[in-house]
């Protein structure tokens, strides 16, 4: 809460309830919706919204939910001076009550992927009834202690959720898990909960929601019609952006969601990007050189572009937003899997890709290029986007903070440029819920307001 907000709620005098203590306050300008409380080793910590005086700040008291005289408490809430981070102890008829009050310049956000809600074998995949649970720990988190980390760098905060991402490879393949295309059964057990609970939820494509150049049986990902095809691209895009504009009309970001594309009128894979509590996010789905295409017809194939316009727009984009701590995120890892390279150059298992129409400065229009090259898909992708991602703030000791999923496994790792040694992006690849090693499991991320990341923790809700 800004201090605005805090001038416009300051004539509001509504008490909450600190469950695990017997002592309770009035607080002048605050509703219970905007703190966190917890109890810890004897005290309670009460997470106050950033930007809150203090001075003022307790109006009234209550002890067992009758209210009592103030000036009968040691020392007087209402008259003491409270700093934030110090243990105050308040006391009544020989009664010792420990707060301490925090303000609320962190916040947390929790990642995890590769839900392949209901898909069978093979895929890791977690079904609806279990990833509702998921969700609804990750909505508790704070509230229930067994769902609730704790971190190093604010070891007194009350870790609330608010804000939660999934980086791809939603459901069984191209939205099928209720024979509708629509994602259906992914967005009741994640994006339905988080709309209940009010806390934003964002998600973006893997290559099993929109169509890689191949599969891999070795058929054409885009095909004209059915499941399989560019239809099932449109849904995927569309579910994205209806999440999105909800969650713009809910009012809850510094800045909406808006959206890169090629500018060609062609089937854009609409890579976005928005402002949370003063950090920039930038979002991709699959991977920021997704080639956009023009739909097959029932006689003709596809025909694909070269990514340059997209990338060339974010760059203008990072550009103007240079002074923002930023963090980013796409589908595919930088570094996680021994097949990682073959995923950036658009290959399958047997090195299909489709080369793009248009000439590319990122390889798409170049044809033969070896299975799984290292070499290619950094000089060609990873290099040339690693020196735009640098470009904006919020790195962690010098390198850019990124997330990924496609891997189910943990791995995290830093990508060093190899043009420029000084351009670093580090990787959180998060595992998939239904990994069996790992189940149930996603980041948990500590931010700071308008310095971006600051701690990162595996988490199993």
């Amino acid at each position: 809460m800004n201090i605005k907000r805090i001038f416009l709620f300051s004539l509001l005098w509504v008490q909450f309830m600190i469950v695990c203590a017997q002592m309770t306050f009035t607080l002048e300008g605050i509703t219970y919706g905007d703190v966190a409380e917890r109890d810890s080793k004897g005290f309670t910590t009460v997470t106050l919204p950033a930007g809150t005086d203090l001075s003022g700040l307790i109006t009234a008291v209550a002890v067992d939910g009758f209210p009592v005289d103030a000036a009968a408490v040691t020392p007087n809430p209402t008259t003491t001076k409270l700093n934030y981070g110090e243990l105050k102890v308040f006391t009544y008829n020989n009664k010792a009550y420990g707060f301490r009050f925090e303000e609320d310049v962190w916040f947390c956000g929790v990642f995890f992927s590769d839900c392949h809600i209901n898909q069978g074998s093979g895929h890791d995949g977690t079904s609806a009834s279990d990833m509702t649970t998921i969700m609804n720990h990750i909505i508790n988190m704070g509230k229930d202690p067994n769902y609730t980390p704790t971190f190093t760098a604010a070891p007194n905060l009350v870790p609330k959720t608010s804000i939660i991402f999934c980086t791809g490879d939603i459901d069984q393949d191209k939205g099928n898990d209720n024979n509708d295309g629509k994602h259906t059964a992914f967005l009741n057990c994640t994006a339905e909960i988080a709309k209940s609970a009010g806390i934003p939820f964002i998600f973006i494509a893997g290559n099993h929601d929109i169509s890689p150049d191949y599969w891999s049986d070795g058929s054409k990902g885009v095909t004209y019609g059915g499941s399989g095809g560019s239809n099932a691209d449109d849904k995927t895009i569309s579910a994205i952006t209806e999440n999105n504009s909800y969650w713009n009309n809910a009012g809850v970001f510094d800045e909406n969601i808006q959206y890169f594309t090629g500018g060609s009128g062609a089937w854009q894979p609409k890579h976005f990007t928005f402002k949370f509590k003063d950090v920039r996010f930038y979002c991709s789905n699959c991977y920021w050189f997704q080639k956009p295409y023009n739909k097959p017809g029932l006689l003709s194939s596809a025909t694909y572009y070269a990514p340059d316009g997209i990338i060339s727009a974010l760059n203008t984009f990072v550009e103007s937003h240079t002074d923002e701590a930023s963090v980013w995120m796409q589908h595919y890892p930088w570094l996680a899997g021994s097949d990682c390279n073959r995923w950036w150059l658009d290959q399958n298992e047997s090195g299909n890709y489709i080369t793009s129409s248009n000439s590319s400065s990122y390889g798409s229009s170049t044809s033969g290029i070896a299975y799984n090259d290292a070499t290619s898909a950094n000089t060609l992708k990873k290099d040339p986007l690693s020196a735009i991602m640098m470009k904006a703030a919020g790195k962690v000791d010098g390198e850019v903070q990124h997330f990924s999923g496609h891997y189910h496994r943990f791995y995290e790792a830093t990508y060093t440029s190899t043009v420029n040694g000084d351009n670093k992006v580090h990787d959180y690849t998060v595992a998939a819920p239904g990994n069996t090693g790992q189940a149930k499991n996603a980041f948990v991320v500590l931010f700071k307001r308008g310095e971006g990341v600051k701690e990162v923790v595996q988490f199993q809700f």
